[in-house]
């Protein structure tokens, strides 16, 4: 008879303790619940992809653990590129500062374009691509490449294959998109050298604020005053997970 209580007092110890245990891993599971892992995140707008581009229009912005922005606005067709590296300071729930870090941007406009000059283009760039490649591209297919020697670059043509207003042709760096898995590439039409090709880092990039919400992110500033740059301005969504971008566009792992 004592040996059958011992036994039992054994059993609900051991019951006991199983209850304990389980009560804690809920516990734990709980906490951690309540505690959720800060992660990377993307927003961007999906635009049109049209037939006369090999990369579509992309404007893309990565949070890092909400640290760190990369943002990135690139249009071939256009010959406009702007990438923007920024850290974040938190001011209250949603809003952000950003101290732009790094900030290289592509316009075509008259302070640094692409011009023909005979049978060549001259190509002004930032001293970041020297000895960096560049390729050139025409619509039949055609291709040379090209080091980059100096911040100003003459560069030949064949004009049998680029002479006249429906002519154009792709340019593309070897620097990495640092959003996607594609080189900067841009276009460049014989017949509008506005839309021209000439890098330039931004050496002292304004600070900005920016809103940031769970299916969105913008700036707070009016991008421009007059001729004074405020910084950038966009509006994207969050973009959800597994999301397709086109023409075989991905995300770096």
């Amino acid at each position: 008879m004592k040996r059958f209580e011992i036994t039992l007092l054994n059993i609900l110890a051991i019951s006991l303790i199983a209850i304990s245990c389980k009560q804690k891993k809920e516990q734990d599971n709980s906490y951690q619940e309540l505690t959720p892992v800060i992660t990377d995140s993307y927003y961007y707008i999906n635009y049109h992809c049209f037939d006369f581009v090999k990369q579509c229009e992309l404007e893309i912005l990565k949070l890092v653990k909400l640290d760190t922005l990369i943002y990135v606005k690139s249009s071939q067709f256009h010959g406009q590129y702007e990438e923007i590296h920024g850290k974040l300071t938190q001011i209250n729930d949603s809003i952000y500062h950003v101290e732009p870090f790094r900030h290289f941007v592509q316009s075509g406009n008259g302070d640094k374009p692409l011009y023909m000059y005979e049978d060549s283009i001259v190509f002004f760039c930032d001293s970041i691509f020297i000895g960096s490649n560049l390729k050139i591209e025409y619509l039949n297919g055609r291709t040379k490449e090209h080091i980059i020697q100096s911040t100003e670059n003459i560069l030949p043509i064949n004009l049998e294959f680029f002479n006249d207003d429906n002519e154009r042709i792709y340019l593309s760096f070897s620097y990495k998109n640092p959003i996607v898995n594609e080189n900067v590439e841009l276009v460049s039409k014989f017949s509008d050298i506005k839309y021209s090709i000439g890098f330039s880092s931004m050496k002292n990039s304004d600070s900005f604020y920016i809103i940031v919400n769970d299916d969105k992110i913008k700036t707070l500033n009016n991008g421009t005053r007059g001729h004074q740059s405020l910084g950038p301005k966009f509006e994207l969504d969050k973009m959800p997970i597994n999301t397709q971008l086109p023409r075989n566009r991905k995300l770096y792992n």
